[in-house]
């Protein structure tokens, strides 16, 4: 009987040895070797990138709301107030969950829709808001355009963080096949005043899907990953 309890007390030991090692290593760690990004802009003669298939199976890291204003799509005055969907290619998000570094090759989208205007069911600017059996809500009526961040030191050299900006046209789909990269006046001079080299260029602030503080870049992987 002694001898039987000695045996359970050692398993015993041995499951709780075996479920420590296996919650430590599935903690995040700067240390652990990485996959760059998978994804890559193909390139015409011309330097001009083709919009990338399947972004929206990429990480989903934030939705923003804007009211009607100037687009940094066309600088135009937008119809409606359009809300941005914020999606960062997966070995990317991984690297800079994983180390704060956002690597070679990062791309991040960010796909615009228009929101429901409808007279008949919602309240006039600047929200619109509409009528839901629930309440009142936003709703999110189509896709009306979309931008492109790529990091590429190589290619970009002259340029702050390496970073290149894109848009591909401010309408329904089907988008513009291809931008060219847009001058500094363009966009990229707002990612250098409002984030600046602290924050690499990426608009990340109060971004929950970017947060790394405490606990959050764990639970972010752990959501945007299955292992």
């Amino acid at each position: 009987m002694k001898r039987t309890a000695i045996i359970a007390g050692i398993l015993g030991l041995g499951l709780l040895a075996a479920s420590w090692t296996n919650s430590e290593s599935q903690a995040p760690s700067s240390d652990a070797k990485i996959a760059l990004p998978s994804a890559k802009l193909v390139f015409n003669e011309n330097g001009e990138a083709a919009l990338p298939r399947g972004y929206r199976t990429w990480v989903h890291t934030y939705t923003a709301w804007e009211p009607i204003t100037e687009s940094l799509l066309d600088e135009k005055t937008t119809q409606t107030p359009e809300f941005h969907n914020v999606y960062v290619e997966p070995n990317a998000y991984r690297n800079y969950m994983l180390t704060g570094k956002w690597p070679e090759g990062t791309l991040i989208v960010k796909e615009f829709s228009f929101t429901s205007t409808d007279k008949a069911n919602c309240d006039g600017p600047p929200a619109y808001l509409c009528n839901a059996w629930f309440g009142k809500v936003i709703f999110q009526h189509g896709y009306t355009g979309i931008a492109l961040m790529l990091k590429d030191t190589k290619r970009y050299p002259a340029e702050a963080g390496g970073w290149a900006y894109f848009s591909y046209g401010h309408q329904q789909p089907p988008y513009k096949a291809s931008s060219a990269p847009h001058d500094r006046a363009r966009c990229a001079q707002c990612h250098i005043d409002r984030a600046g080299p602290a924050l690499d260029y990426v608009l990340s602030t109060n971004q929950p899907g970017f947060s790394r503080q405490g606990d959050d870049a764990a639970n972010n992987l752990a959501a945007a990953f299955p292992d």
